[in-house]
């Protein structure tokens, strides 16, 4: 399967995703209405208090792209961190999960501000950790897609353990509550097995001490892949801001039946992992994402021209798409592992964090221009927001423009990311000649 790593260590390495992904939803998506309901908070101050945290989030990966290539004392550069995020992260989950009837603006705020401090710090030394666990061009392909794999599962399992606290009774706070303590329970298992089976890094360069911002810029290389992925990001991100329209205003669904698409989507790309590193064998990432992308764009072009009562068509775009979901997920974080390779070559500098902070905060900001772009052209074209999402309130021209911003924009993205990304520079065969000049200058990878 792999050059050098164990199985054991690969999965023990990716165990800890579950537990990330499993708040994700609730965070992202529940935690507005939950507190609404639950509160003497409205709706509207519950928004500006969430957008401010989001942009504190946003400062955090800057400074952790600065600070988690350094290690915290003996504890190590990865460990070390995840270690203080965790600490940090996990009163920060169960206080937003558990407010009183009482709780204000200071409580949902400085909680809020604690749990994104908290996975920052959990999460850029942990994809960045790739770098340091393999040299290799497949192996890191491995490592990511195992990774993002067991991520997906932990999403699987957020939606569906709600749906088992309906059916054992449990109201909105008790299915919370419980959300948090479960993802406590996983993530301190998963993070004592990888503990105790990953490897730290090895010591490294005193180069990593000052980071020298002007050589990250000139990294062409670097620039190149966070714009296809900031440009795909945001293409992923108008389906996904505009799904429950579309299922609703489009296809005639019911809110109920909205689950069993978003199931069959992430199920699928589940399934793209194996696929994934299997092609990953026989070719350069940068043209699997590419033909992937392409692939996305092929299918998702024909979503306009469906309707009433084409729901299976949509499962089949939803399977087909998902494929391409878990190439999206798996192959960057790959690249982005052997462009850090060419930064330590060409600049002689010791700061994956720093590019993966760099990923992080790419990533959010285009789920934020997605949101904006999508809300913005649909007041644009007429959406009327007081008609509800029934069926029929909307005019014919309205729905299939609101369709085509869901389908067609993304497909131009989709294709301009793919020109972007077709002839990189960093396939294969130039990372093994980098990997060669590394060993041969220093005799160790990764002290520059």
């Amino acid at each position: 399967m792999s050059e050098n790593l164990s199985r054991r260590v690969i999965v023990a390495y990716s165990l800890p995703a579950v537990a990330m992904a499993l708040p994700t939803l609730p965070v992202y998506i529940l935690l507005p209405t939950f507190y609404a309901e639950n509160t003497t908070l409205g709706l509207t101050a519950i928004g500006v208090l969430l957008m401010t945290a989001r942009f504190f989030d946003v400062f955090t990966d800057v400074v952790a792209g600065q600070i988690c290539d350094r290690p915290v004392g003996p504890l190590g550069r990865r460990k070390g961190w995840m270690l203080l995020g965790g600490i940090l992260l996990s009163p920060a989950l169960i206080a937003l999960f558990n407010p009183s009837s009482e709780a204000g603006a200071a409580w949902l705020f400085g909680w809020s501000m604690l749990l994104y401090l908290g996975w920052t710090l959990v999460q850029i030394p942990y994809t960045a950790w790739i770098v340091d666990l393999s040299p290799h061009y497949l192996e890191r392909l491995h490592l990511s897609s195992y990774r993002e794999l067991f991520g997906l599962l932990g999403l699987v399992l957020s939606a569906a353990l709600p749906a088992v606290g309906v059916m054992l009774g449990q109201d909105d706070s008790q299915r919370m509550s419980s959300l948090a303590v479960i993802t406590l329970i996983v993530g301190v298992a998963s993070f004592s097995v990888m503990w105790r089976y990953v490897p730290e890094a090895e010591k490294i360069s005193k180069a990593v001490e000052k980071i020298q911002w002007r050589t990250l810029l000139s990294n062409k290389m670097f620039l190149r892949l966070l714009a296809a992925w900031g440009v795909n990001g945001i293409a992923n991100g108008l389906p996904a801001v505009l799904f429950p329209l579309f299922i609703t205003e489009v296809l005639g669904v019911s809110a109920d039946e909205r689950p069993l698409f978003l199931l069959a989507y992430f199920l699928s790309a589940i399934l793209a992992m194996p696929l994934v590193m299997w092609l990953g064998r026989y070719f350069s990432k940068h043209r699997l994402w590419c033909v992937s992308m392409l692939s996305a764009v092929f299918v998702f072009a024909w979503v306009p021209l469906l309707g009433a009562g084409d729901q299976g068509w949509f499962v089949v775009v939803c399977l087909l798409t998902g494929l391409a979901l878990g190439a999206d997920l798996a192959l960057p974080p790959a690249i982005q592992a052997d462009v850090v390779d060419w930064d330590r070559f060409r600049f002689r500098q010791e700061r994956p964090a720093v590019y993966f902070a760099g990923a992080s905060l790419t990533v959010k900001m285009a789920l934020g221009l997605a949101v904006g772009i999508s809300t913005g052209l649909l007041g644009l074209f007429g959406w009327d927001d007081t008609a509800g999402q029934t069926p029929g309130n909307q005019s014919v021209q309205t729905i299939f423009a609101m369709a085509m911003i869901y389908a067609w924009l993304p497909c131009l993205l989709k294709i301009l990311a793919i020109v972007m990304v077709w002839n990189f520079p960093l396939g294969r065969l130039q990372h093994k000649g980098i990997q060669a000049r590394l060993n041969s200058r220093t005799g160790a990878l990764g002290n520059p």
